[in-house]
């Protein structure tokens, strides 16, 4: 054990994980330029794919926050592994502007498309790693979790990943049709909300039934 939450040590390192989301999503604006008063009109045209990439990342960038979000109100305690493992999650993301900027380029290719969903569904299993090892070591998870909340929370996460490696062969067919099979994140989490979560998980609130009984 390195960490309990309460303690500095924990929150360190949820602060640190913040940071790198909101330095991550600051970056993907980058390559999307402010208009010219000439021809603002045309130049609002030639920026639709870093706008519409922007638009996409930052939606997975979101969904993956959150996530982190919804696994460290479970985790309680921390250590070394969960720690190494978050840590890698953090660079994928960090790293994530890169395939964003590619996707933007000259609008998706077949290319762009399938590295941009390699590197989603990497940070999404690494995600997922976080949470299957600790609900898998002994005493890291908020005593009292039922087998229904890590069911529901791995579910949850897997979804991206999930979602993300099965439009890499949509992109060989069509990247544009991949750009929209991405869409089945958001329809798969509003079918695990109604009819998938459990009795006893958080809602954001904090407002259902605390698993610590």
């Amino acid at each position: 054990m390195l960490a309990r939450s309460g303690h500095l040590e924990y929150d360190r390192v949820l602060f640190f994980s913040d940071a790198i989301f909101a330095i991550a999503i600051t970056l993907l604006v980058i390559d999307i330029r402010v208009p010219g008063l000439k021809y603002p009109a045309s130049e609002l045209r030639a920026a639709e794919p870093h706008i519409l990439s922007f638009g996409i990342s930052f939606a997975v960038i979101g969904l993956f926050w959150m996530g982190h979000h919804s696994v460290f109100r479970y985790i309680a305690v921390l250590d070394r592994p969960v720690i190494a493992i978050n840590l890698l999650f953090l660079g994928i993301v960090a790293f994530l502007p890169y395939p964003t900027s590619l996707l933007g380029g000259n609008g998706p290719d077949r290319v762009s498309a399938i590295f941009y969903a390699v590197c989603i569904s990497c940070a999404g299993l690494t995600e997922l790693a976080i949470w299957v090892y600790a609900s898998r070591a002994r005493d890291l998870l908020v005593p009292g979790t039922s087998p229904a909340v890590r069911r529901y929370i791995a579910l949850r996460v897997a979804r991206i990943p999930v979602v993300f490696l099965l439009s890499i062969p949509v992109a060989l067919v069509s990247a544009q049709l991949a750009s929209f099979f991405w869409i089945m994140v958001a329809v798969l989490g509003i079918a695990l909300d109604r009819f998938g979560r459990p009795a006893d998980e958080h809602n954001e609130e904090g407002e259902t039934a605390d698993p610590a009984g």
